[in-house]
This record gives C-alpha cells, sequence and structure tokens, in this order.
C-alpha cells in the first residue's frame, strides 16, 4: 500500500510572521536535496485571494509559490480550498446549519490533500497566528489535527519576546493536543542571534514545554530579510484607495522595493534633497508645492534612473490638483509618481501600515533570490528533513 505523505504544517506567531517566504525556502530547499516531484504544497485555509488566468480564484500565497516553488506539477486550483473572504464570518453565523458548513471545508480540504497522495512531503501553510479561522472551526490547530499533520511554528525573536510568545501558541497547541515538532526564529536581528542561540536551546524548550515529549527541534534562527518588508511604488499604487499613477506602472522601475519614508515638510527654501533624501526612498509631499516637487526631480535626475528615488507619492486634498506642466515634468524625469487624495498625515500612516504588512509579490525575483541565500545559510534543511523522516 503507499505510503500517506508526511504533512509539515507551517504557522506562526501572527500574520506577516514569515509564513509564505518559509514555505517556499523549505519546499525549494527540500526539493533540492530530495527528488522535486515528491514535494508538495497546499494553503489549506487563505484570506486574499488572486484571480487566474482563466478567471479562477485561488489565495495569493498559492499563486506566488506557482511562480517561484519550481514545484514540478504545481496545480494552484487544487491546492486552495477554503478562501476566508469578505462577508465569510457573517455568512457563516447567519447559515442554518454551521456544523454541516464546518463539515463541508473539511472535506474540500480533505479532497486537496488527497491530490497530493503521489507526494512523500507536503508543505502546509497556515494562516494568521495559531488561532485565526477558529470561528468556523478551522483554526490553524483544528486543520493541523484535521490533517494529522505535525507543526512547525515561527517565532519572533528576542529571548524574553519569544519566550512569552511561545508560552501563549505551545499552550494552545497543546490544550488542541497538536503535534507540534519544531520552532523557527524568524526575522531576527543579525547581530543579536549568537546570543538568541546560547539561551534558547533545544534543551531549553522541551524543558518549558514538556507535554510534546521531548519531541520539539530548532529548524533555524533566519535572520530579516533587507529588502522583504519594503514596498514596490506599485504595491502602494494598489493597496491604497484613491491613488492615480503618474507615469506608466508598467516600467520595471515601479517593482523595485523602496527603503525609508521620507515626508518632506521643510519649506522650499530650505530644502536640500541630498540631505533629505537618499536612494530608493520612498517620498511623500504635498502636490500643490511645486517648487519642492521641482528640486525633488531634479535630484533624481542627478542620481540616475537606476541609482535614483524609489517613488513619490504626492498628497492632494479635494478639489485640488496636480498641474499639468508639473505632472508633464514627472512624467519626463521618470520618477515613479502615485498621486493620493487625502492630506499627508494620514497617507503616511497607511504607508507605515503598508511598511508592516508587505508580502513578496509575483514580480519579486530579486527579493526571492535574497530569501534563497539567506535560508541556505540558516535553515537547516538536513534536520528539516531527518525530523521529518523525508529521504
Amino acid at each position: 500500500m503507499p505510503v500517506a505523505p508526511v504533512i509539515v504544517y507551517l504557522t506562526g506567531y501572527r500574520q506577516h510572521a514569515g509564513k509564505t517566504v518559509t514555505s517556499l525556502a523549505s519546499s525549494r530547499s527540500s526539493a533540492a536535496c530530495s527528488i522535486p516531484s515528491t514535494i508538495g504544497y497546499i494553503k489549506p485555509v487563505g484570506q486574499e485571494v488572486s484571480t487566474l488566468r482563466d478567471g479562477m480564484q485561488v489565495d495569493k500565497d498559492v499563486q506566488l509559490l506557482s511562480v517561484f516553488s519550481s514545484l514540478p506539477g504545481f496545480e494552484p486550483r487544487h491546492l486552495s480550498p477554503v478562501r476566508f473572504t469578505s462577508g465569510f464570518t457573517r455568512n457563516y453565523l447567519e447559515s442554518g446549519d454551521q456544523e454541516a458548513l464546518t463539515r463541508t471545508l473539511e472535506r474540500r480540504i480533505l479532497e486537496s490533500v488527497a491530490s497530493l497522495a503521489d507526494k512523500k512531503v507536503i508543505i502546509a501553510e497556515g494562516s494568521g497566528h495559531p488561532g485565526v479561522g477558529a470561528i468556523a472551526g478551522l483554526s490553524n490547530a483544528d486543520v493541523g489535527n484535521l490533517l494529522n499533520a505535525e507543526i512547525v511554528f515561527l517565532s519572533e525573536g528576542g529571548i524574553g519576546r519569544a519566550i512569552d510568545t511561545l508560552e501563549v501558541y505551545m499552550s494552545y497547541f497543546l490544550h488542541k493536543r497538536c503535534r507540534v515538532r519544531g520552532v523557527i526564529f524568524n526575522k531576527l536581528i543579525p547581530e543579536k542571534i549568537r546570543t538568541l542561540q546560547r539561551y534558547l536551546t533545544e534543551d531549553a524548550l522541551n524543558s518549558r514545554f514538556p507535554g510534546f515529549g521531548g519531541n520539539l527541534s530548532i529548524l533555524g534562527f533566519i535572520p530579516t530579510v533587507q529588502d522583504l518588508p519594503q514596498p514596490s511604488i506599485d504595491l502602494v499604487l494598489n493597496s491604497l484607495r484613491h491613488a492615480e499613477a503618474i507615469g506608466d506602472p508598467r516600467h520595471p522601475t515601479w517593482q523595485r522595493p523602496c527603503r525609508t519614508i521620507r515626508v518632506i515638510s521643510l519649506p522650499a527654501q530650505f530644502l536640500r534633497p541630498a540631505q533629505a533624501i537618499r536612494r530608493r526612498d520612498l517620498v511623500v509631499i504635498s502636490a500643490n508645492s511645486s517648487p519642492r516637487i521641482r528640486s525633488i526631480l531634479s535630484y533624481h535626475r542627478q542620481l540616475g534612473a537606476t541609482r535614483g528615488i524609489g517613488g513619490l507619492v504626492l498628497t492632494c486634498d479635494e478639489g485640488e490638483s496636480l498641474a499639468p506642466e508639473l505632472r508633464a515634468e514627472i512624467i519626463g524625469a521618470g520618477l515613479p509618481t502615485v498621486l493620493i487624495r487625502g492630506d499627508s498625515a494620514a497617507t503616511e500612516a497607511r504607508l507605515f501600515g503598508l511598511y508592516e504588512s508587505t508580502k513578496l509579490q509575483v514580480y519579486d525575483v530579486d527579493k526571492v533570490r535574497e530569501v534563497e541565500e539567506l535560508f541556505s545559510a540558516s535553515f537547516d534543511v538536513y534536520r528539516f528533513l531527518d525530523v521529518f523522516g523525508i529521504e
């Protein structure tokens, strides 16, 4: 009889804990050390959707993995069985038979897993923190148990912060009787990794959480990826409401990661762009300040197209407009620019929120390469394969 695949379920301490990046890196690393056709991936429960060319909707992370995982026979339409889109919770609560609906959703998940029955290992990516989906009986812990999966938990760094986080979620997993087998400490400050490794050991974790039978393994101490949380101006355009592109958003410069947000409030006579702005910064300024904008455009030209400013965000109150001649100058300078209806303070807050929640995009080839290099040095793929009995 064929042996059922090992299902490794990746979950983390919050949304944007690094589950997608880890799913990508672990699947590619496993495929490089094993037979690629024996490695599978699934996102049992998703929250954000993308539309494929044939019009079918799948979770965004499934689409991303289809582009970058290099796994043979990757069929996105089979790998995103349940999606908690807008209105799902209300519809679930108002359904006539919630238990029957949960059973239906569980069957969808199991059917998707069955489509991967020829695999030796399936990387299953969780959604949000471990309790997400509990309203429908499909929390990460519930789905892990449904799949009889081995759970790997992504924890934040910092000795005290990591232990505090683990204390909460390991207790939850124990309550749910989940099989947690591994921990990955992610998004770490590189200079502090040696200290973390000294105190956050497998012996320390198994001593603190004996309910897992001494089976907790540490699979990596992963430093933060420099460009990963930095959005492109294209992502700014598509993430913020009332946003208008000034220029051609199809140009490759719109897809480069932007670095620090620089809000320009100095009067034109005091503004020195070379002192206030660095290459690839995201500059926020009022659209009605033509002298300052022209000064910034001049500085961008001096830096050059490939080394210039990352993007320009112009804020514009209702009833105001960008002068046509200034619009033409911006387009001529080749500086990716987005016009936002709203004041600078509100726009700045929305942009900082975007920096906190930026995910990989299908065009982020350089970011994926950086992720691969980083994981190859910090993720113990051979220990990963050994822990889960993958040959």
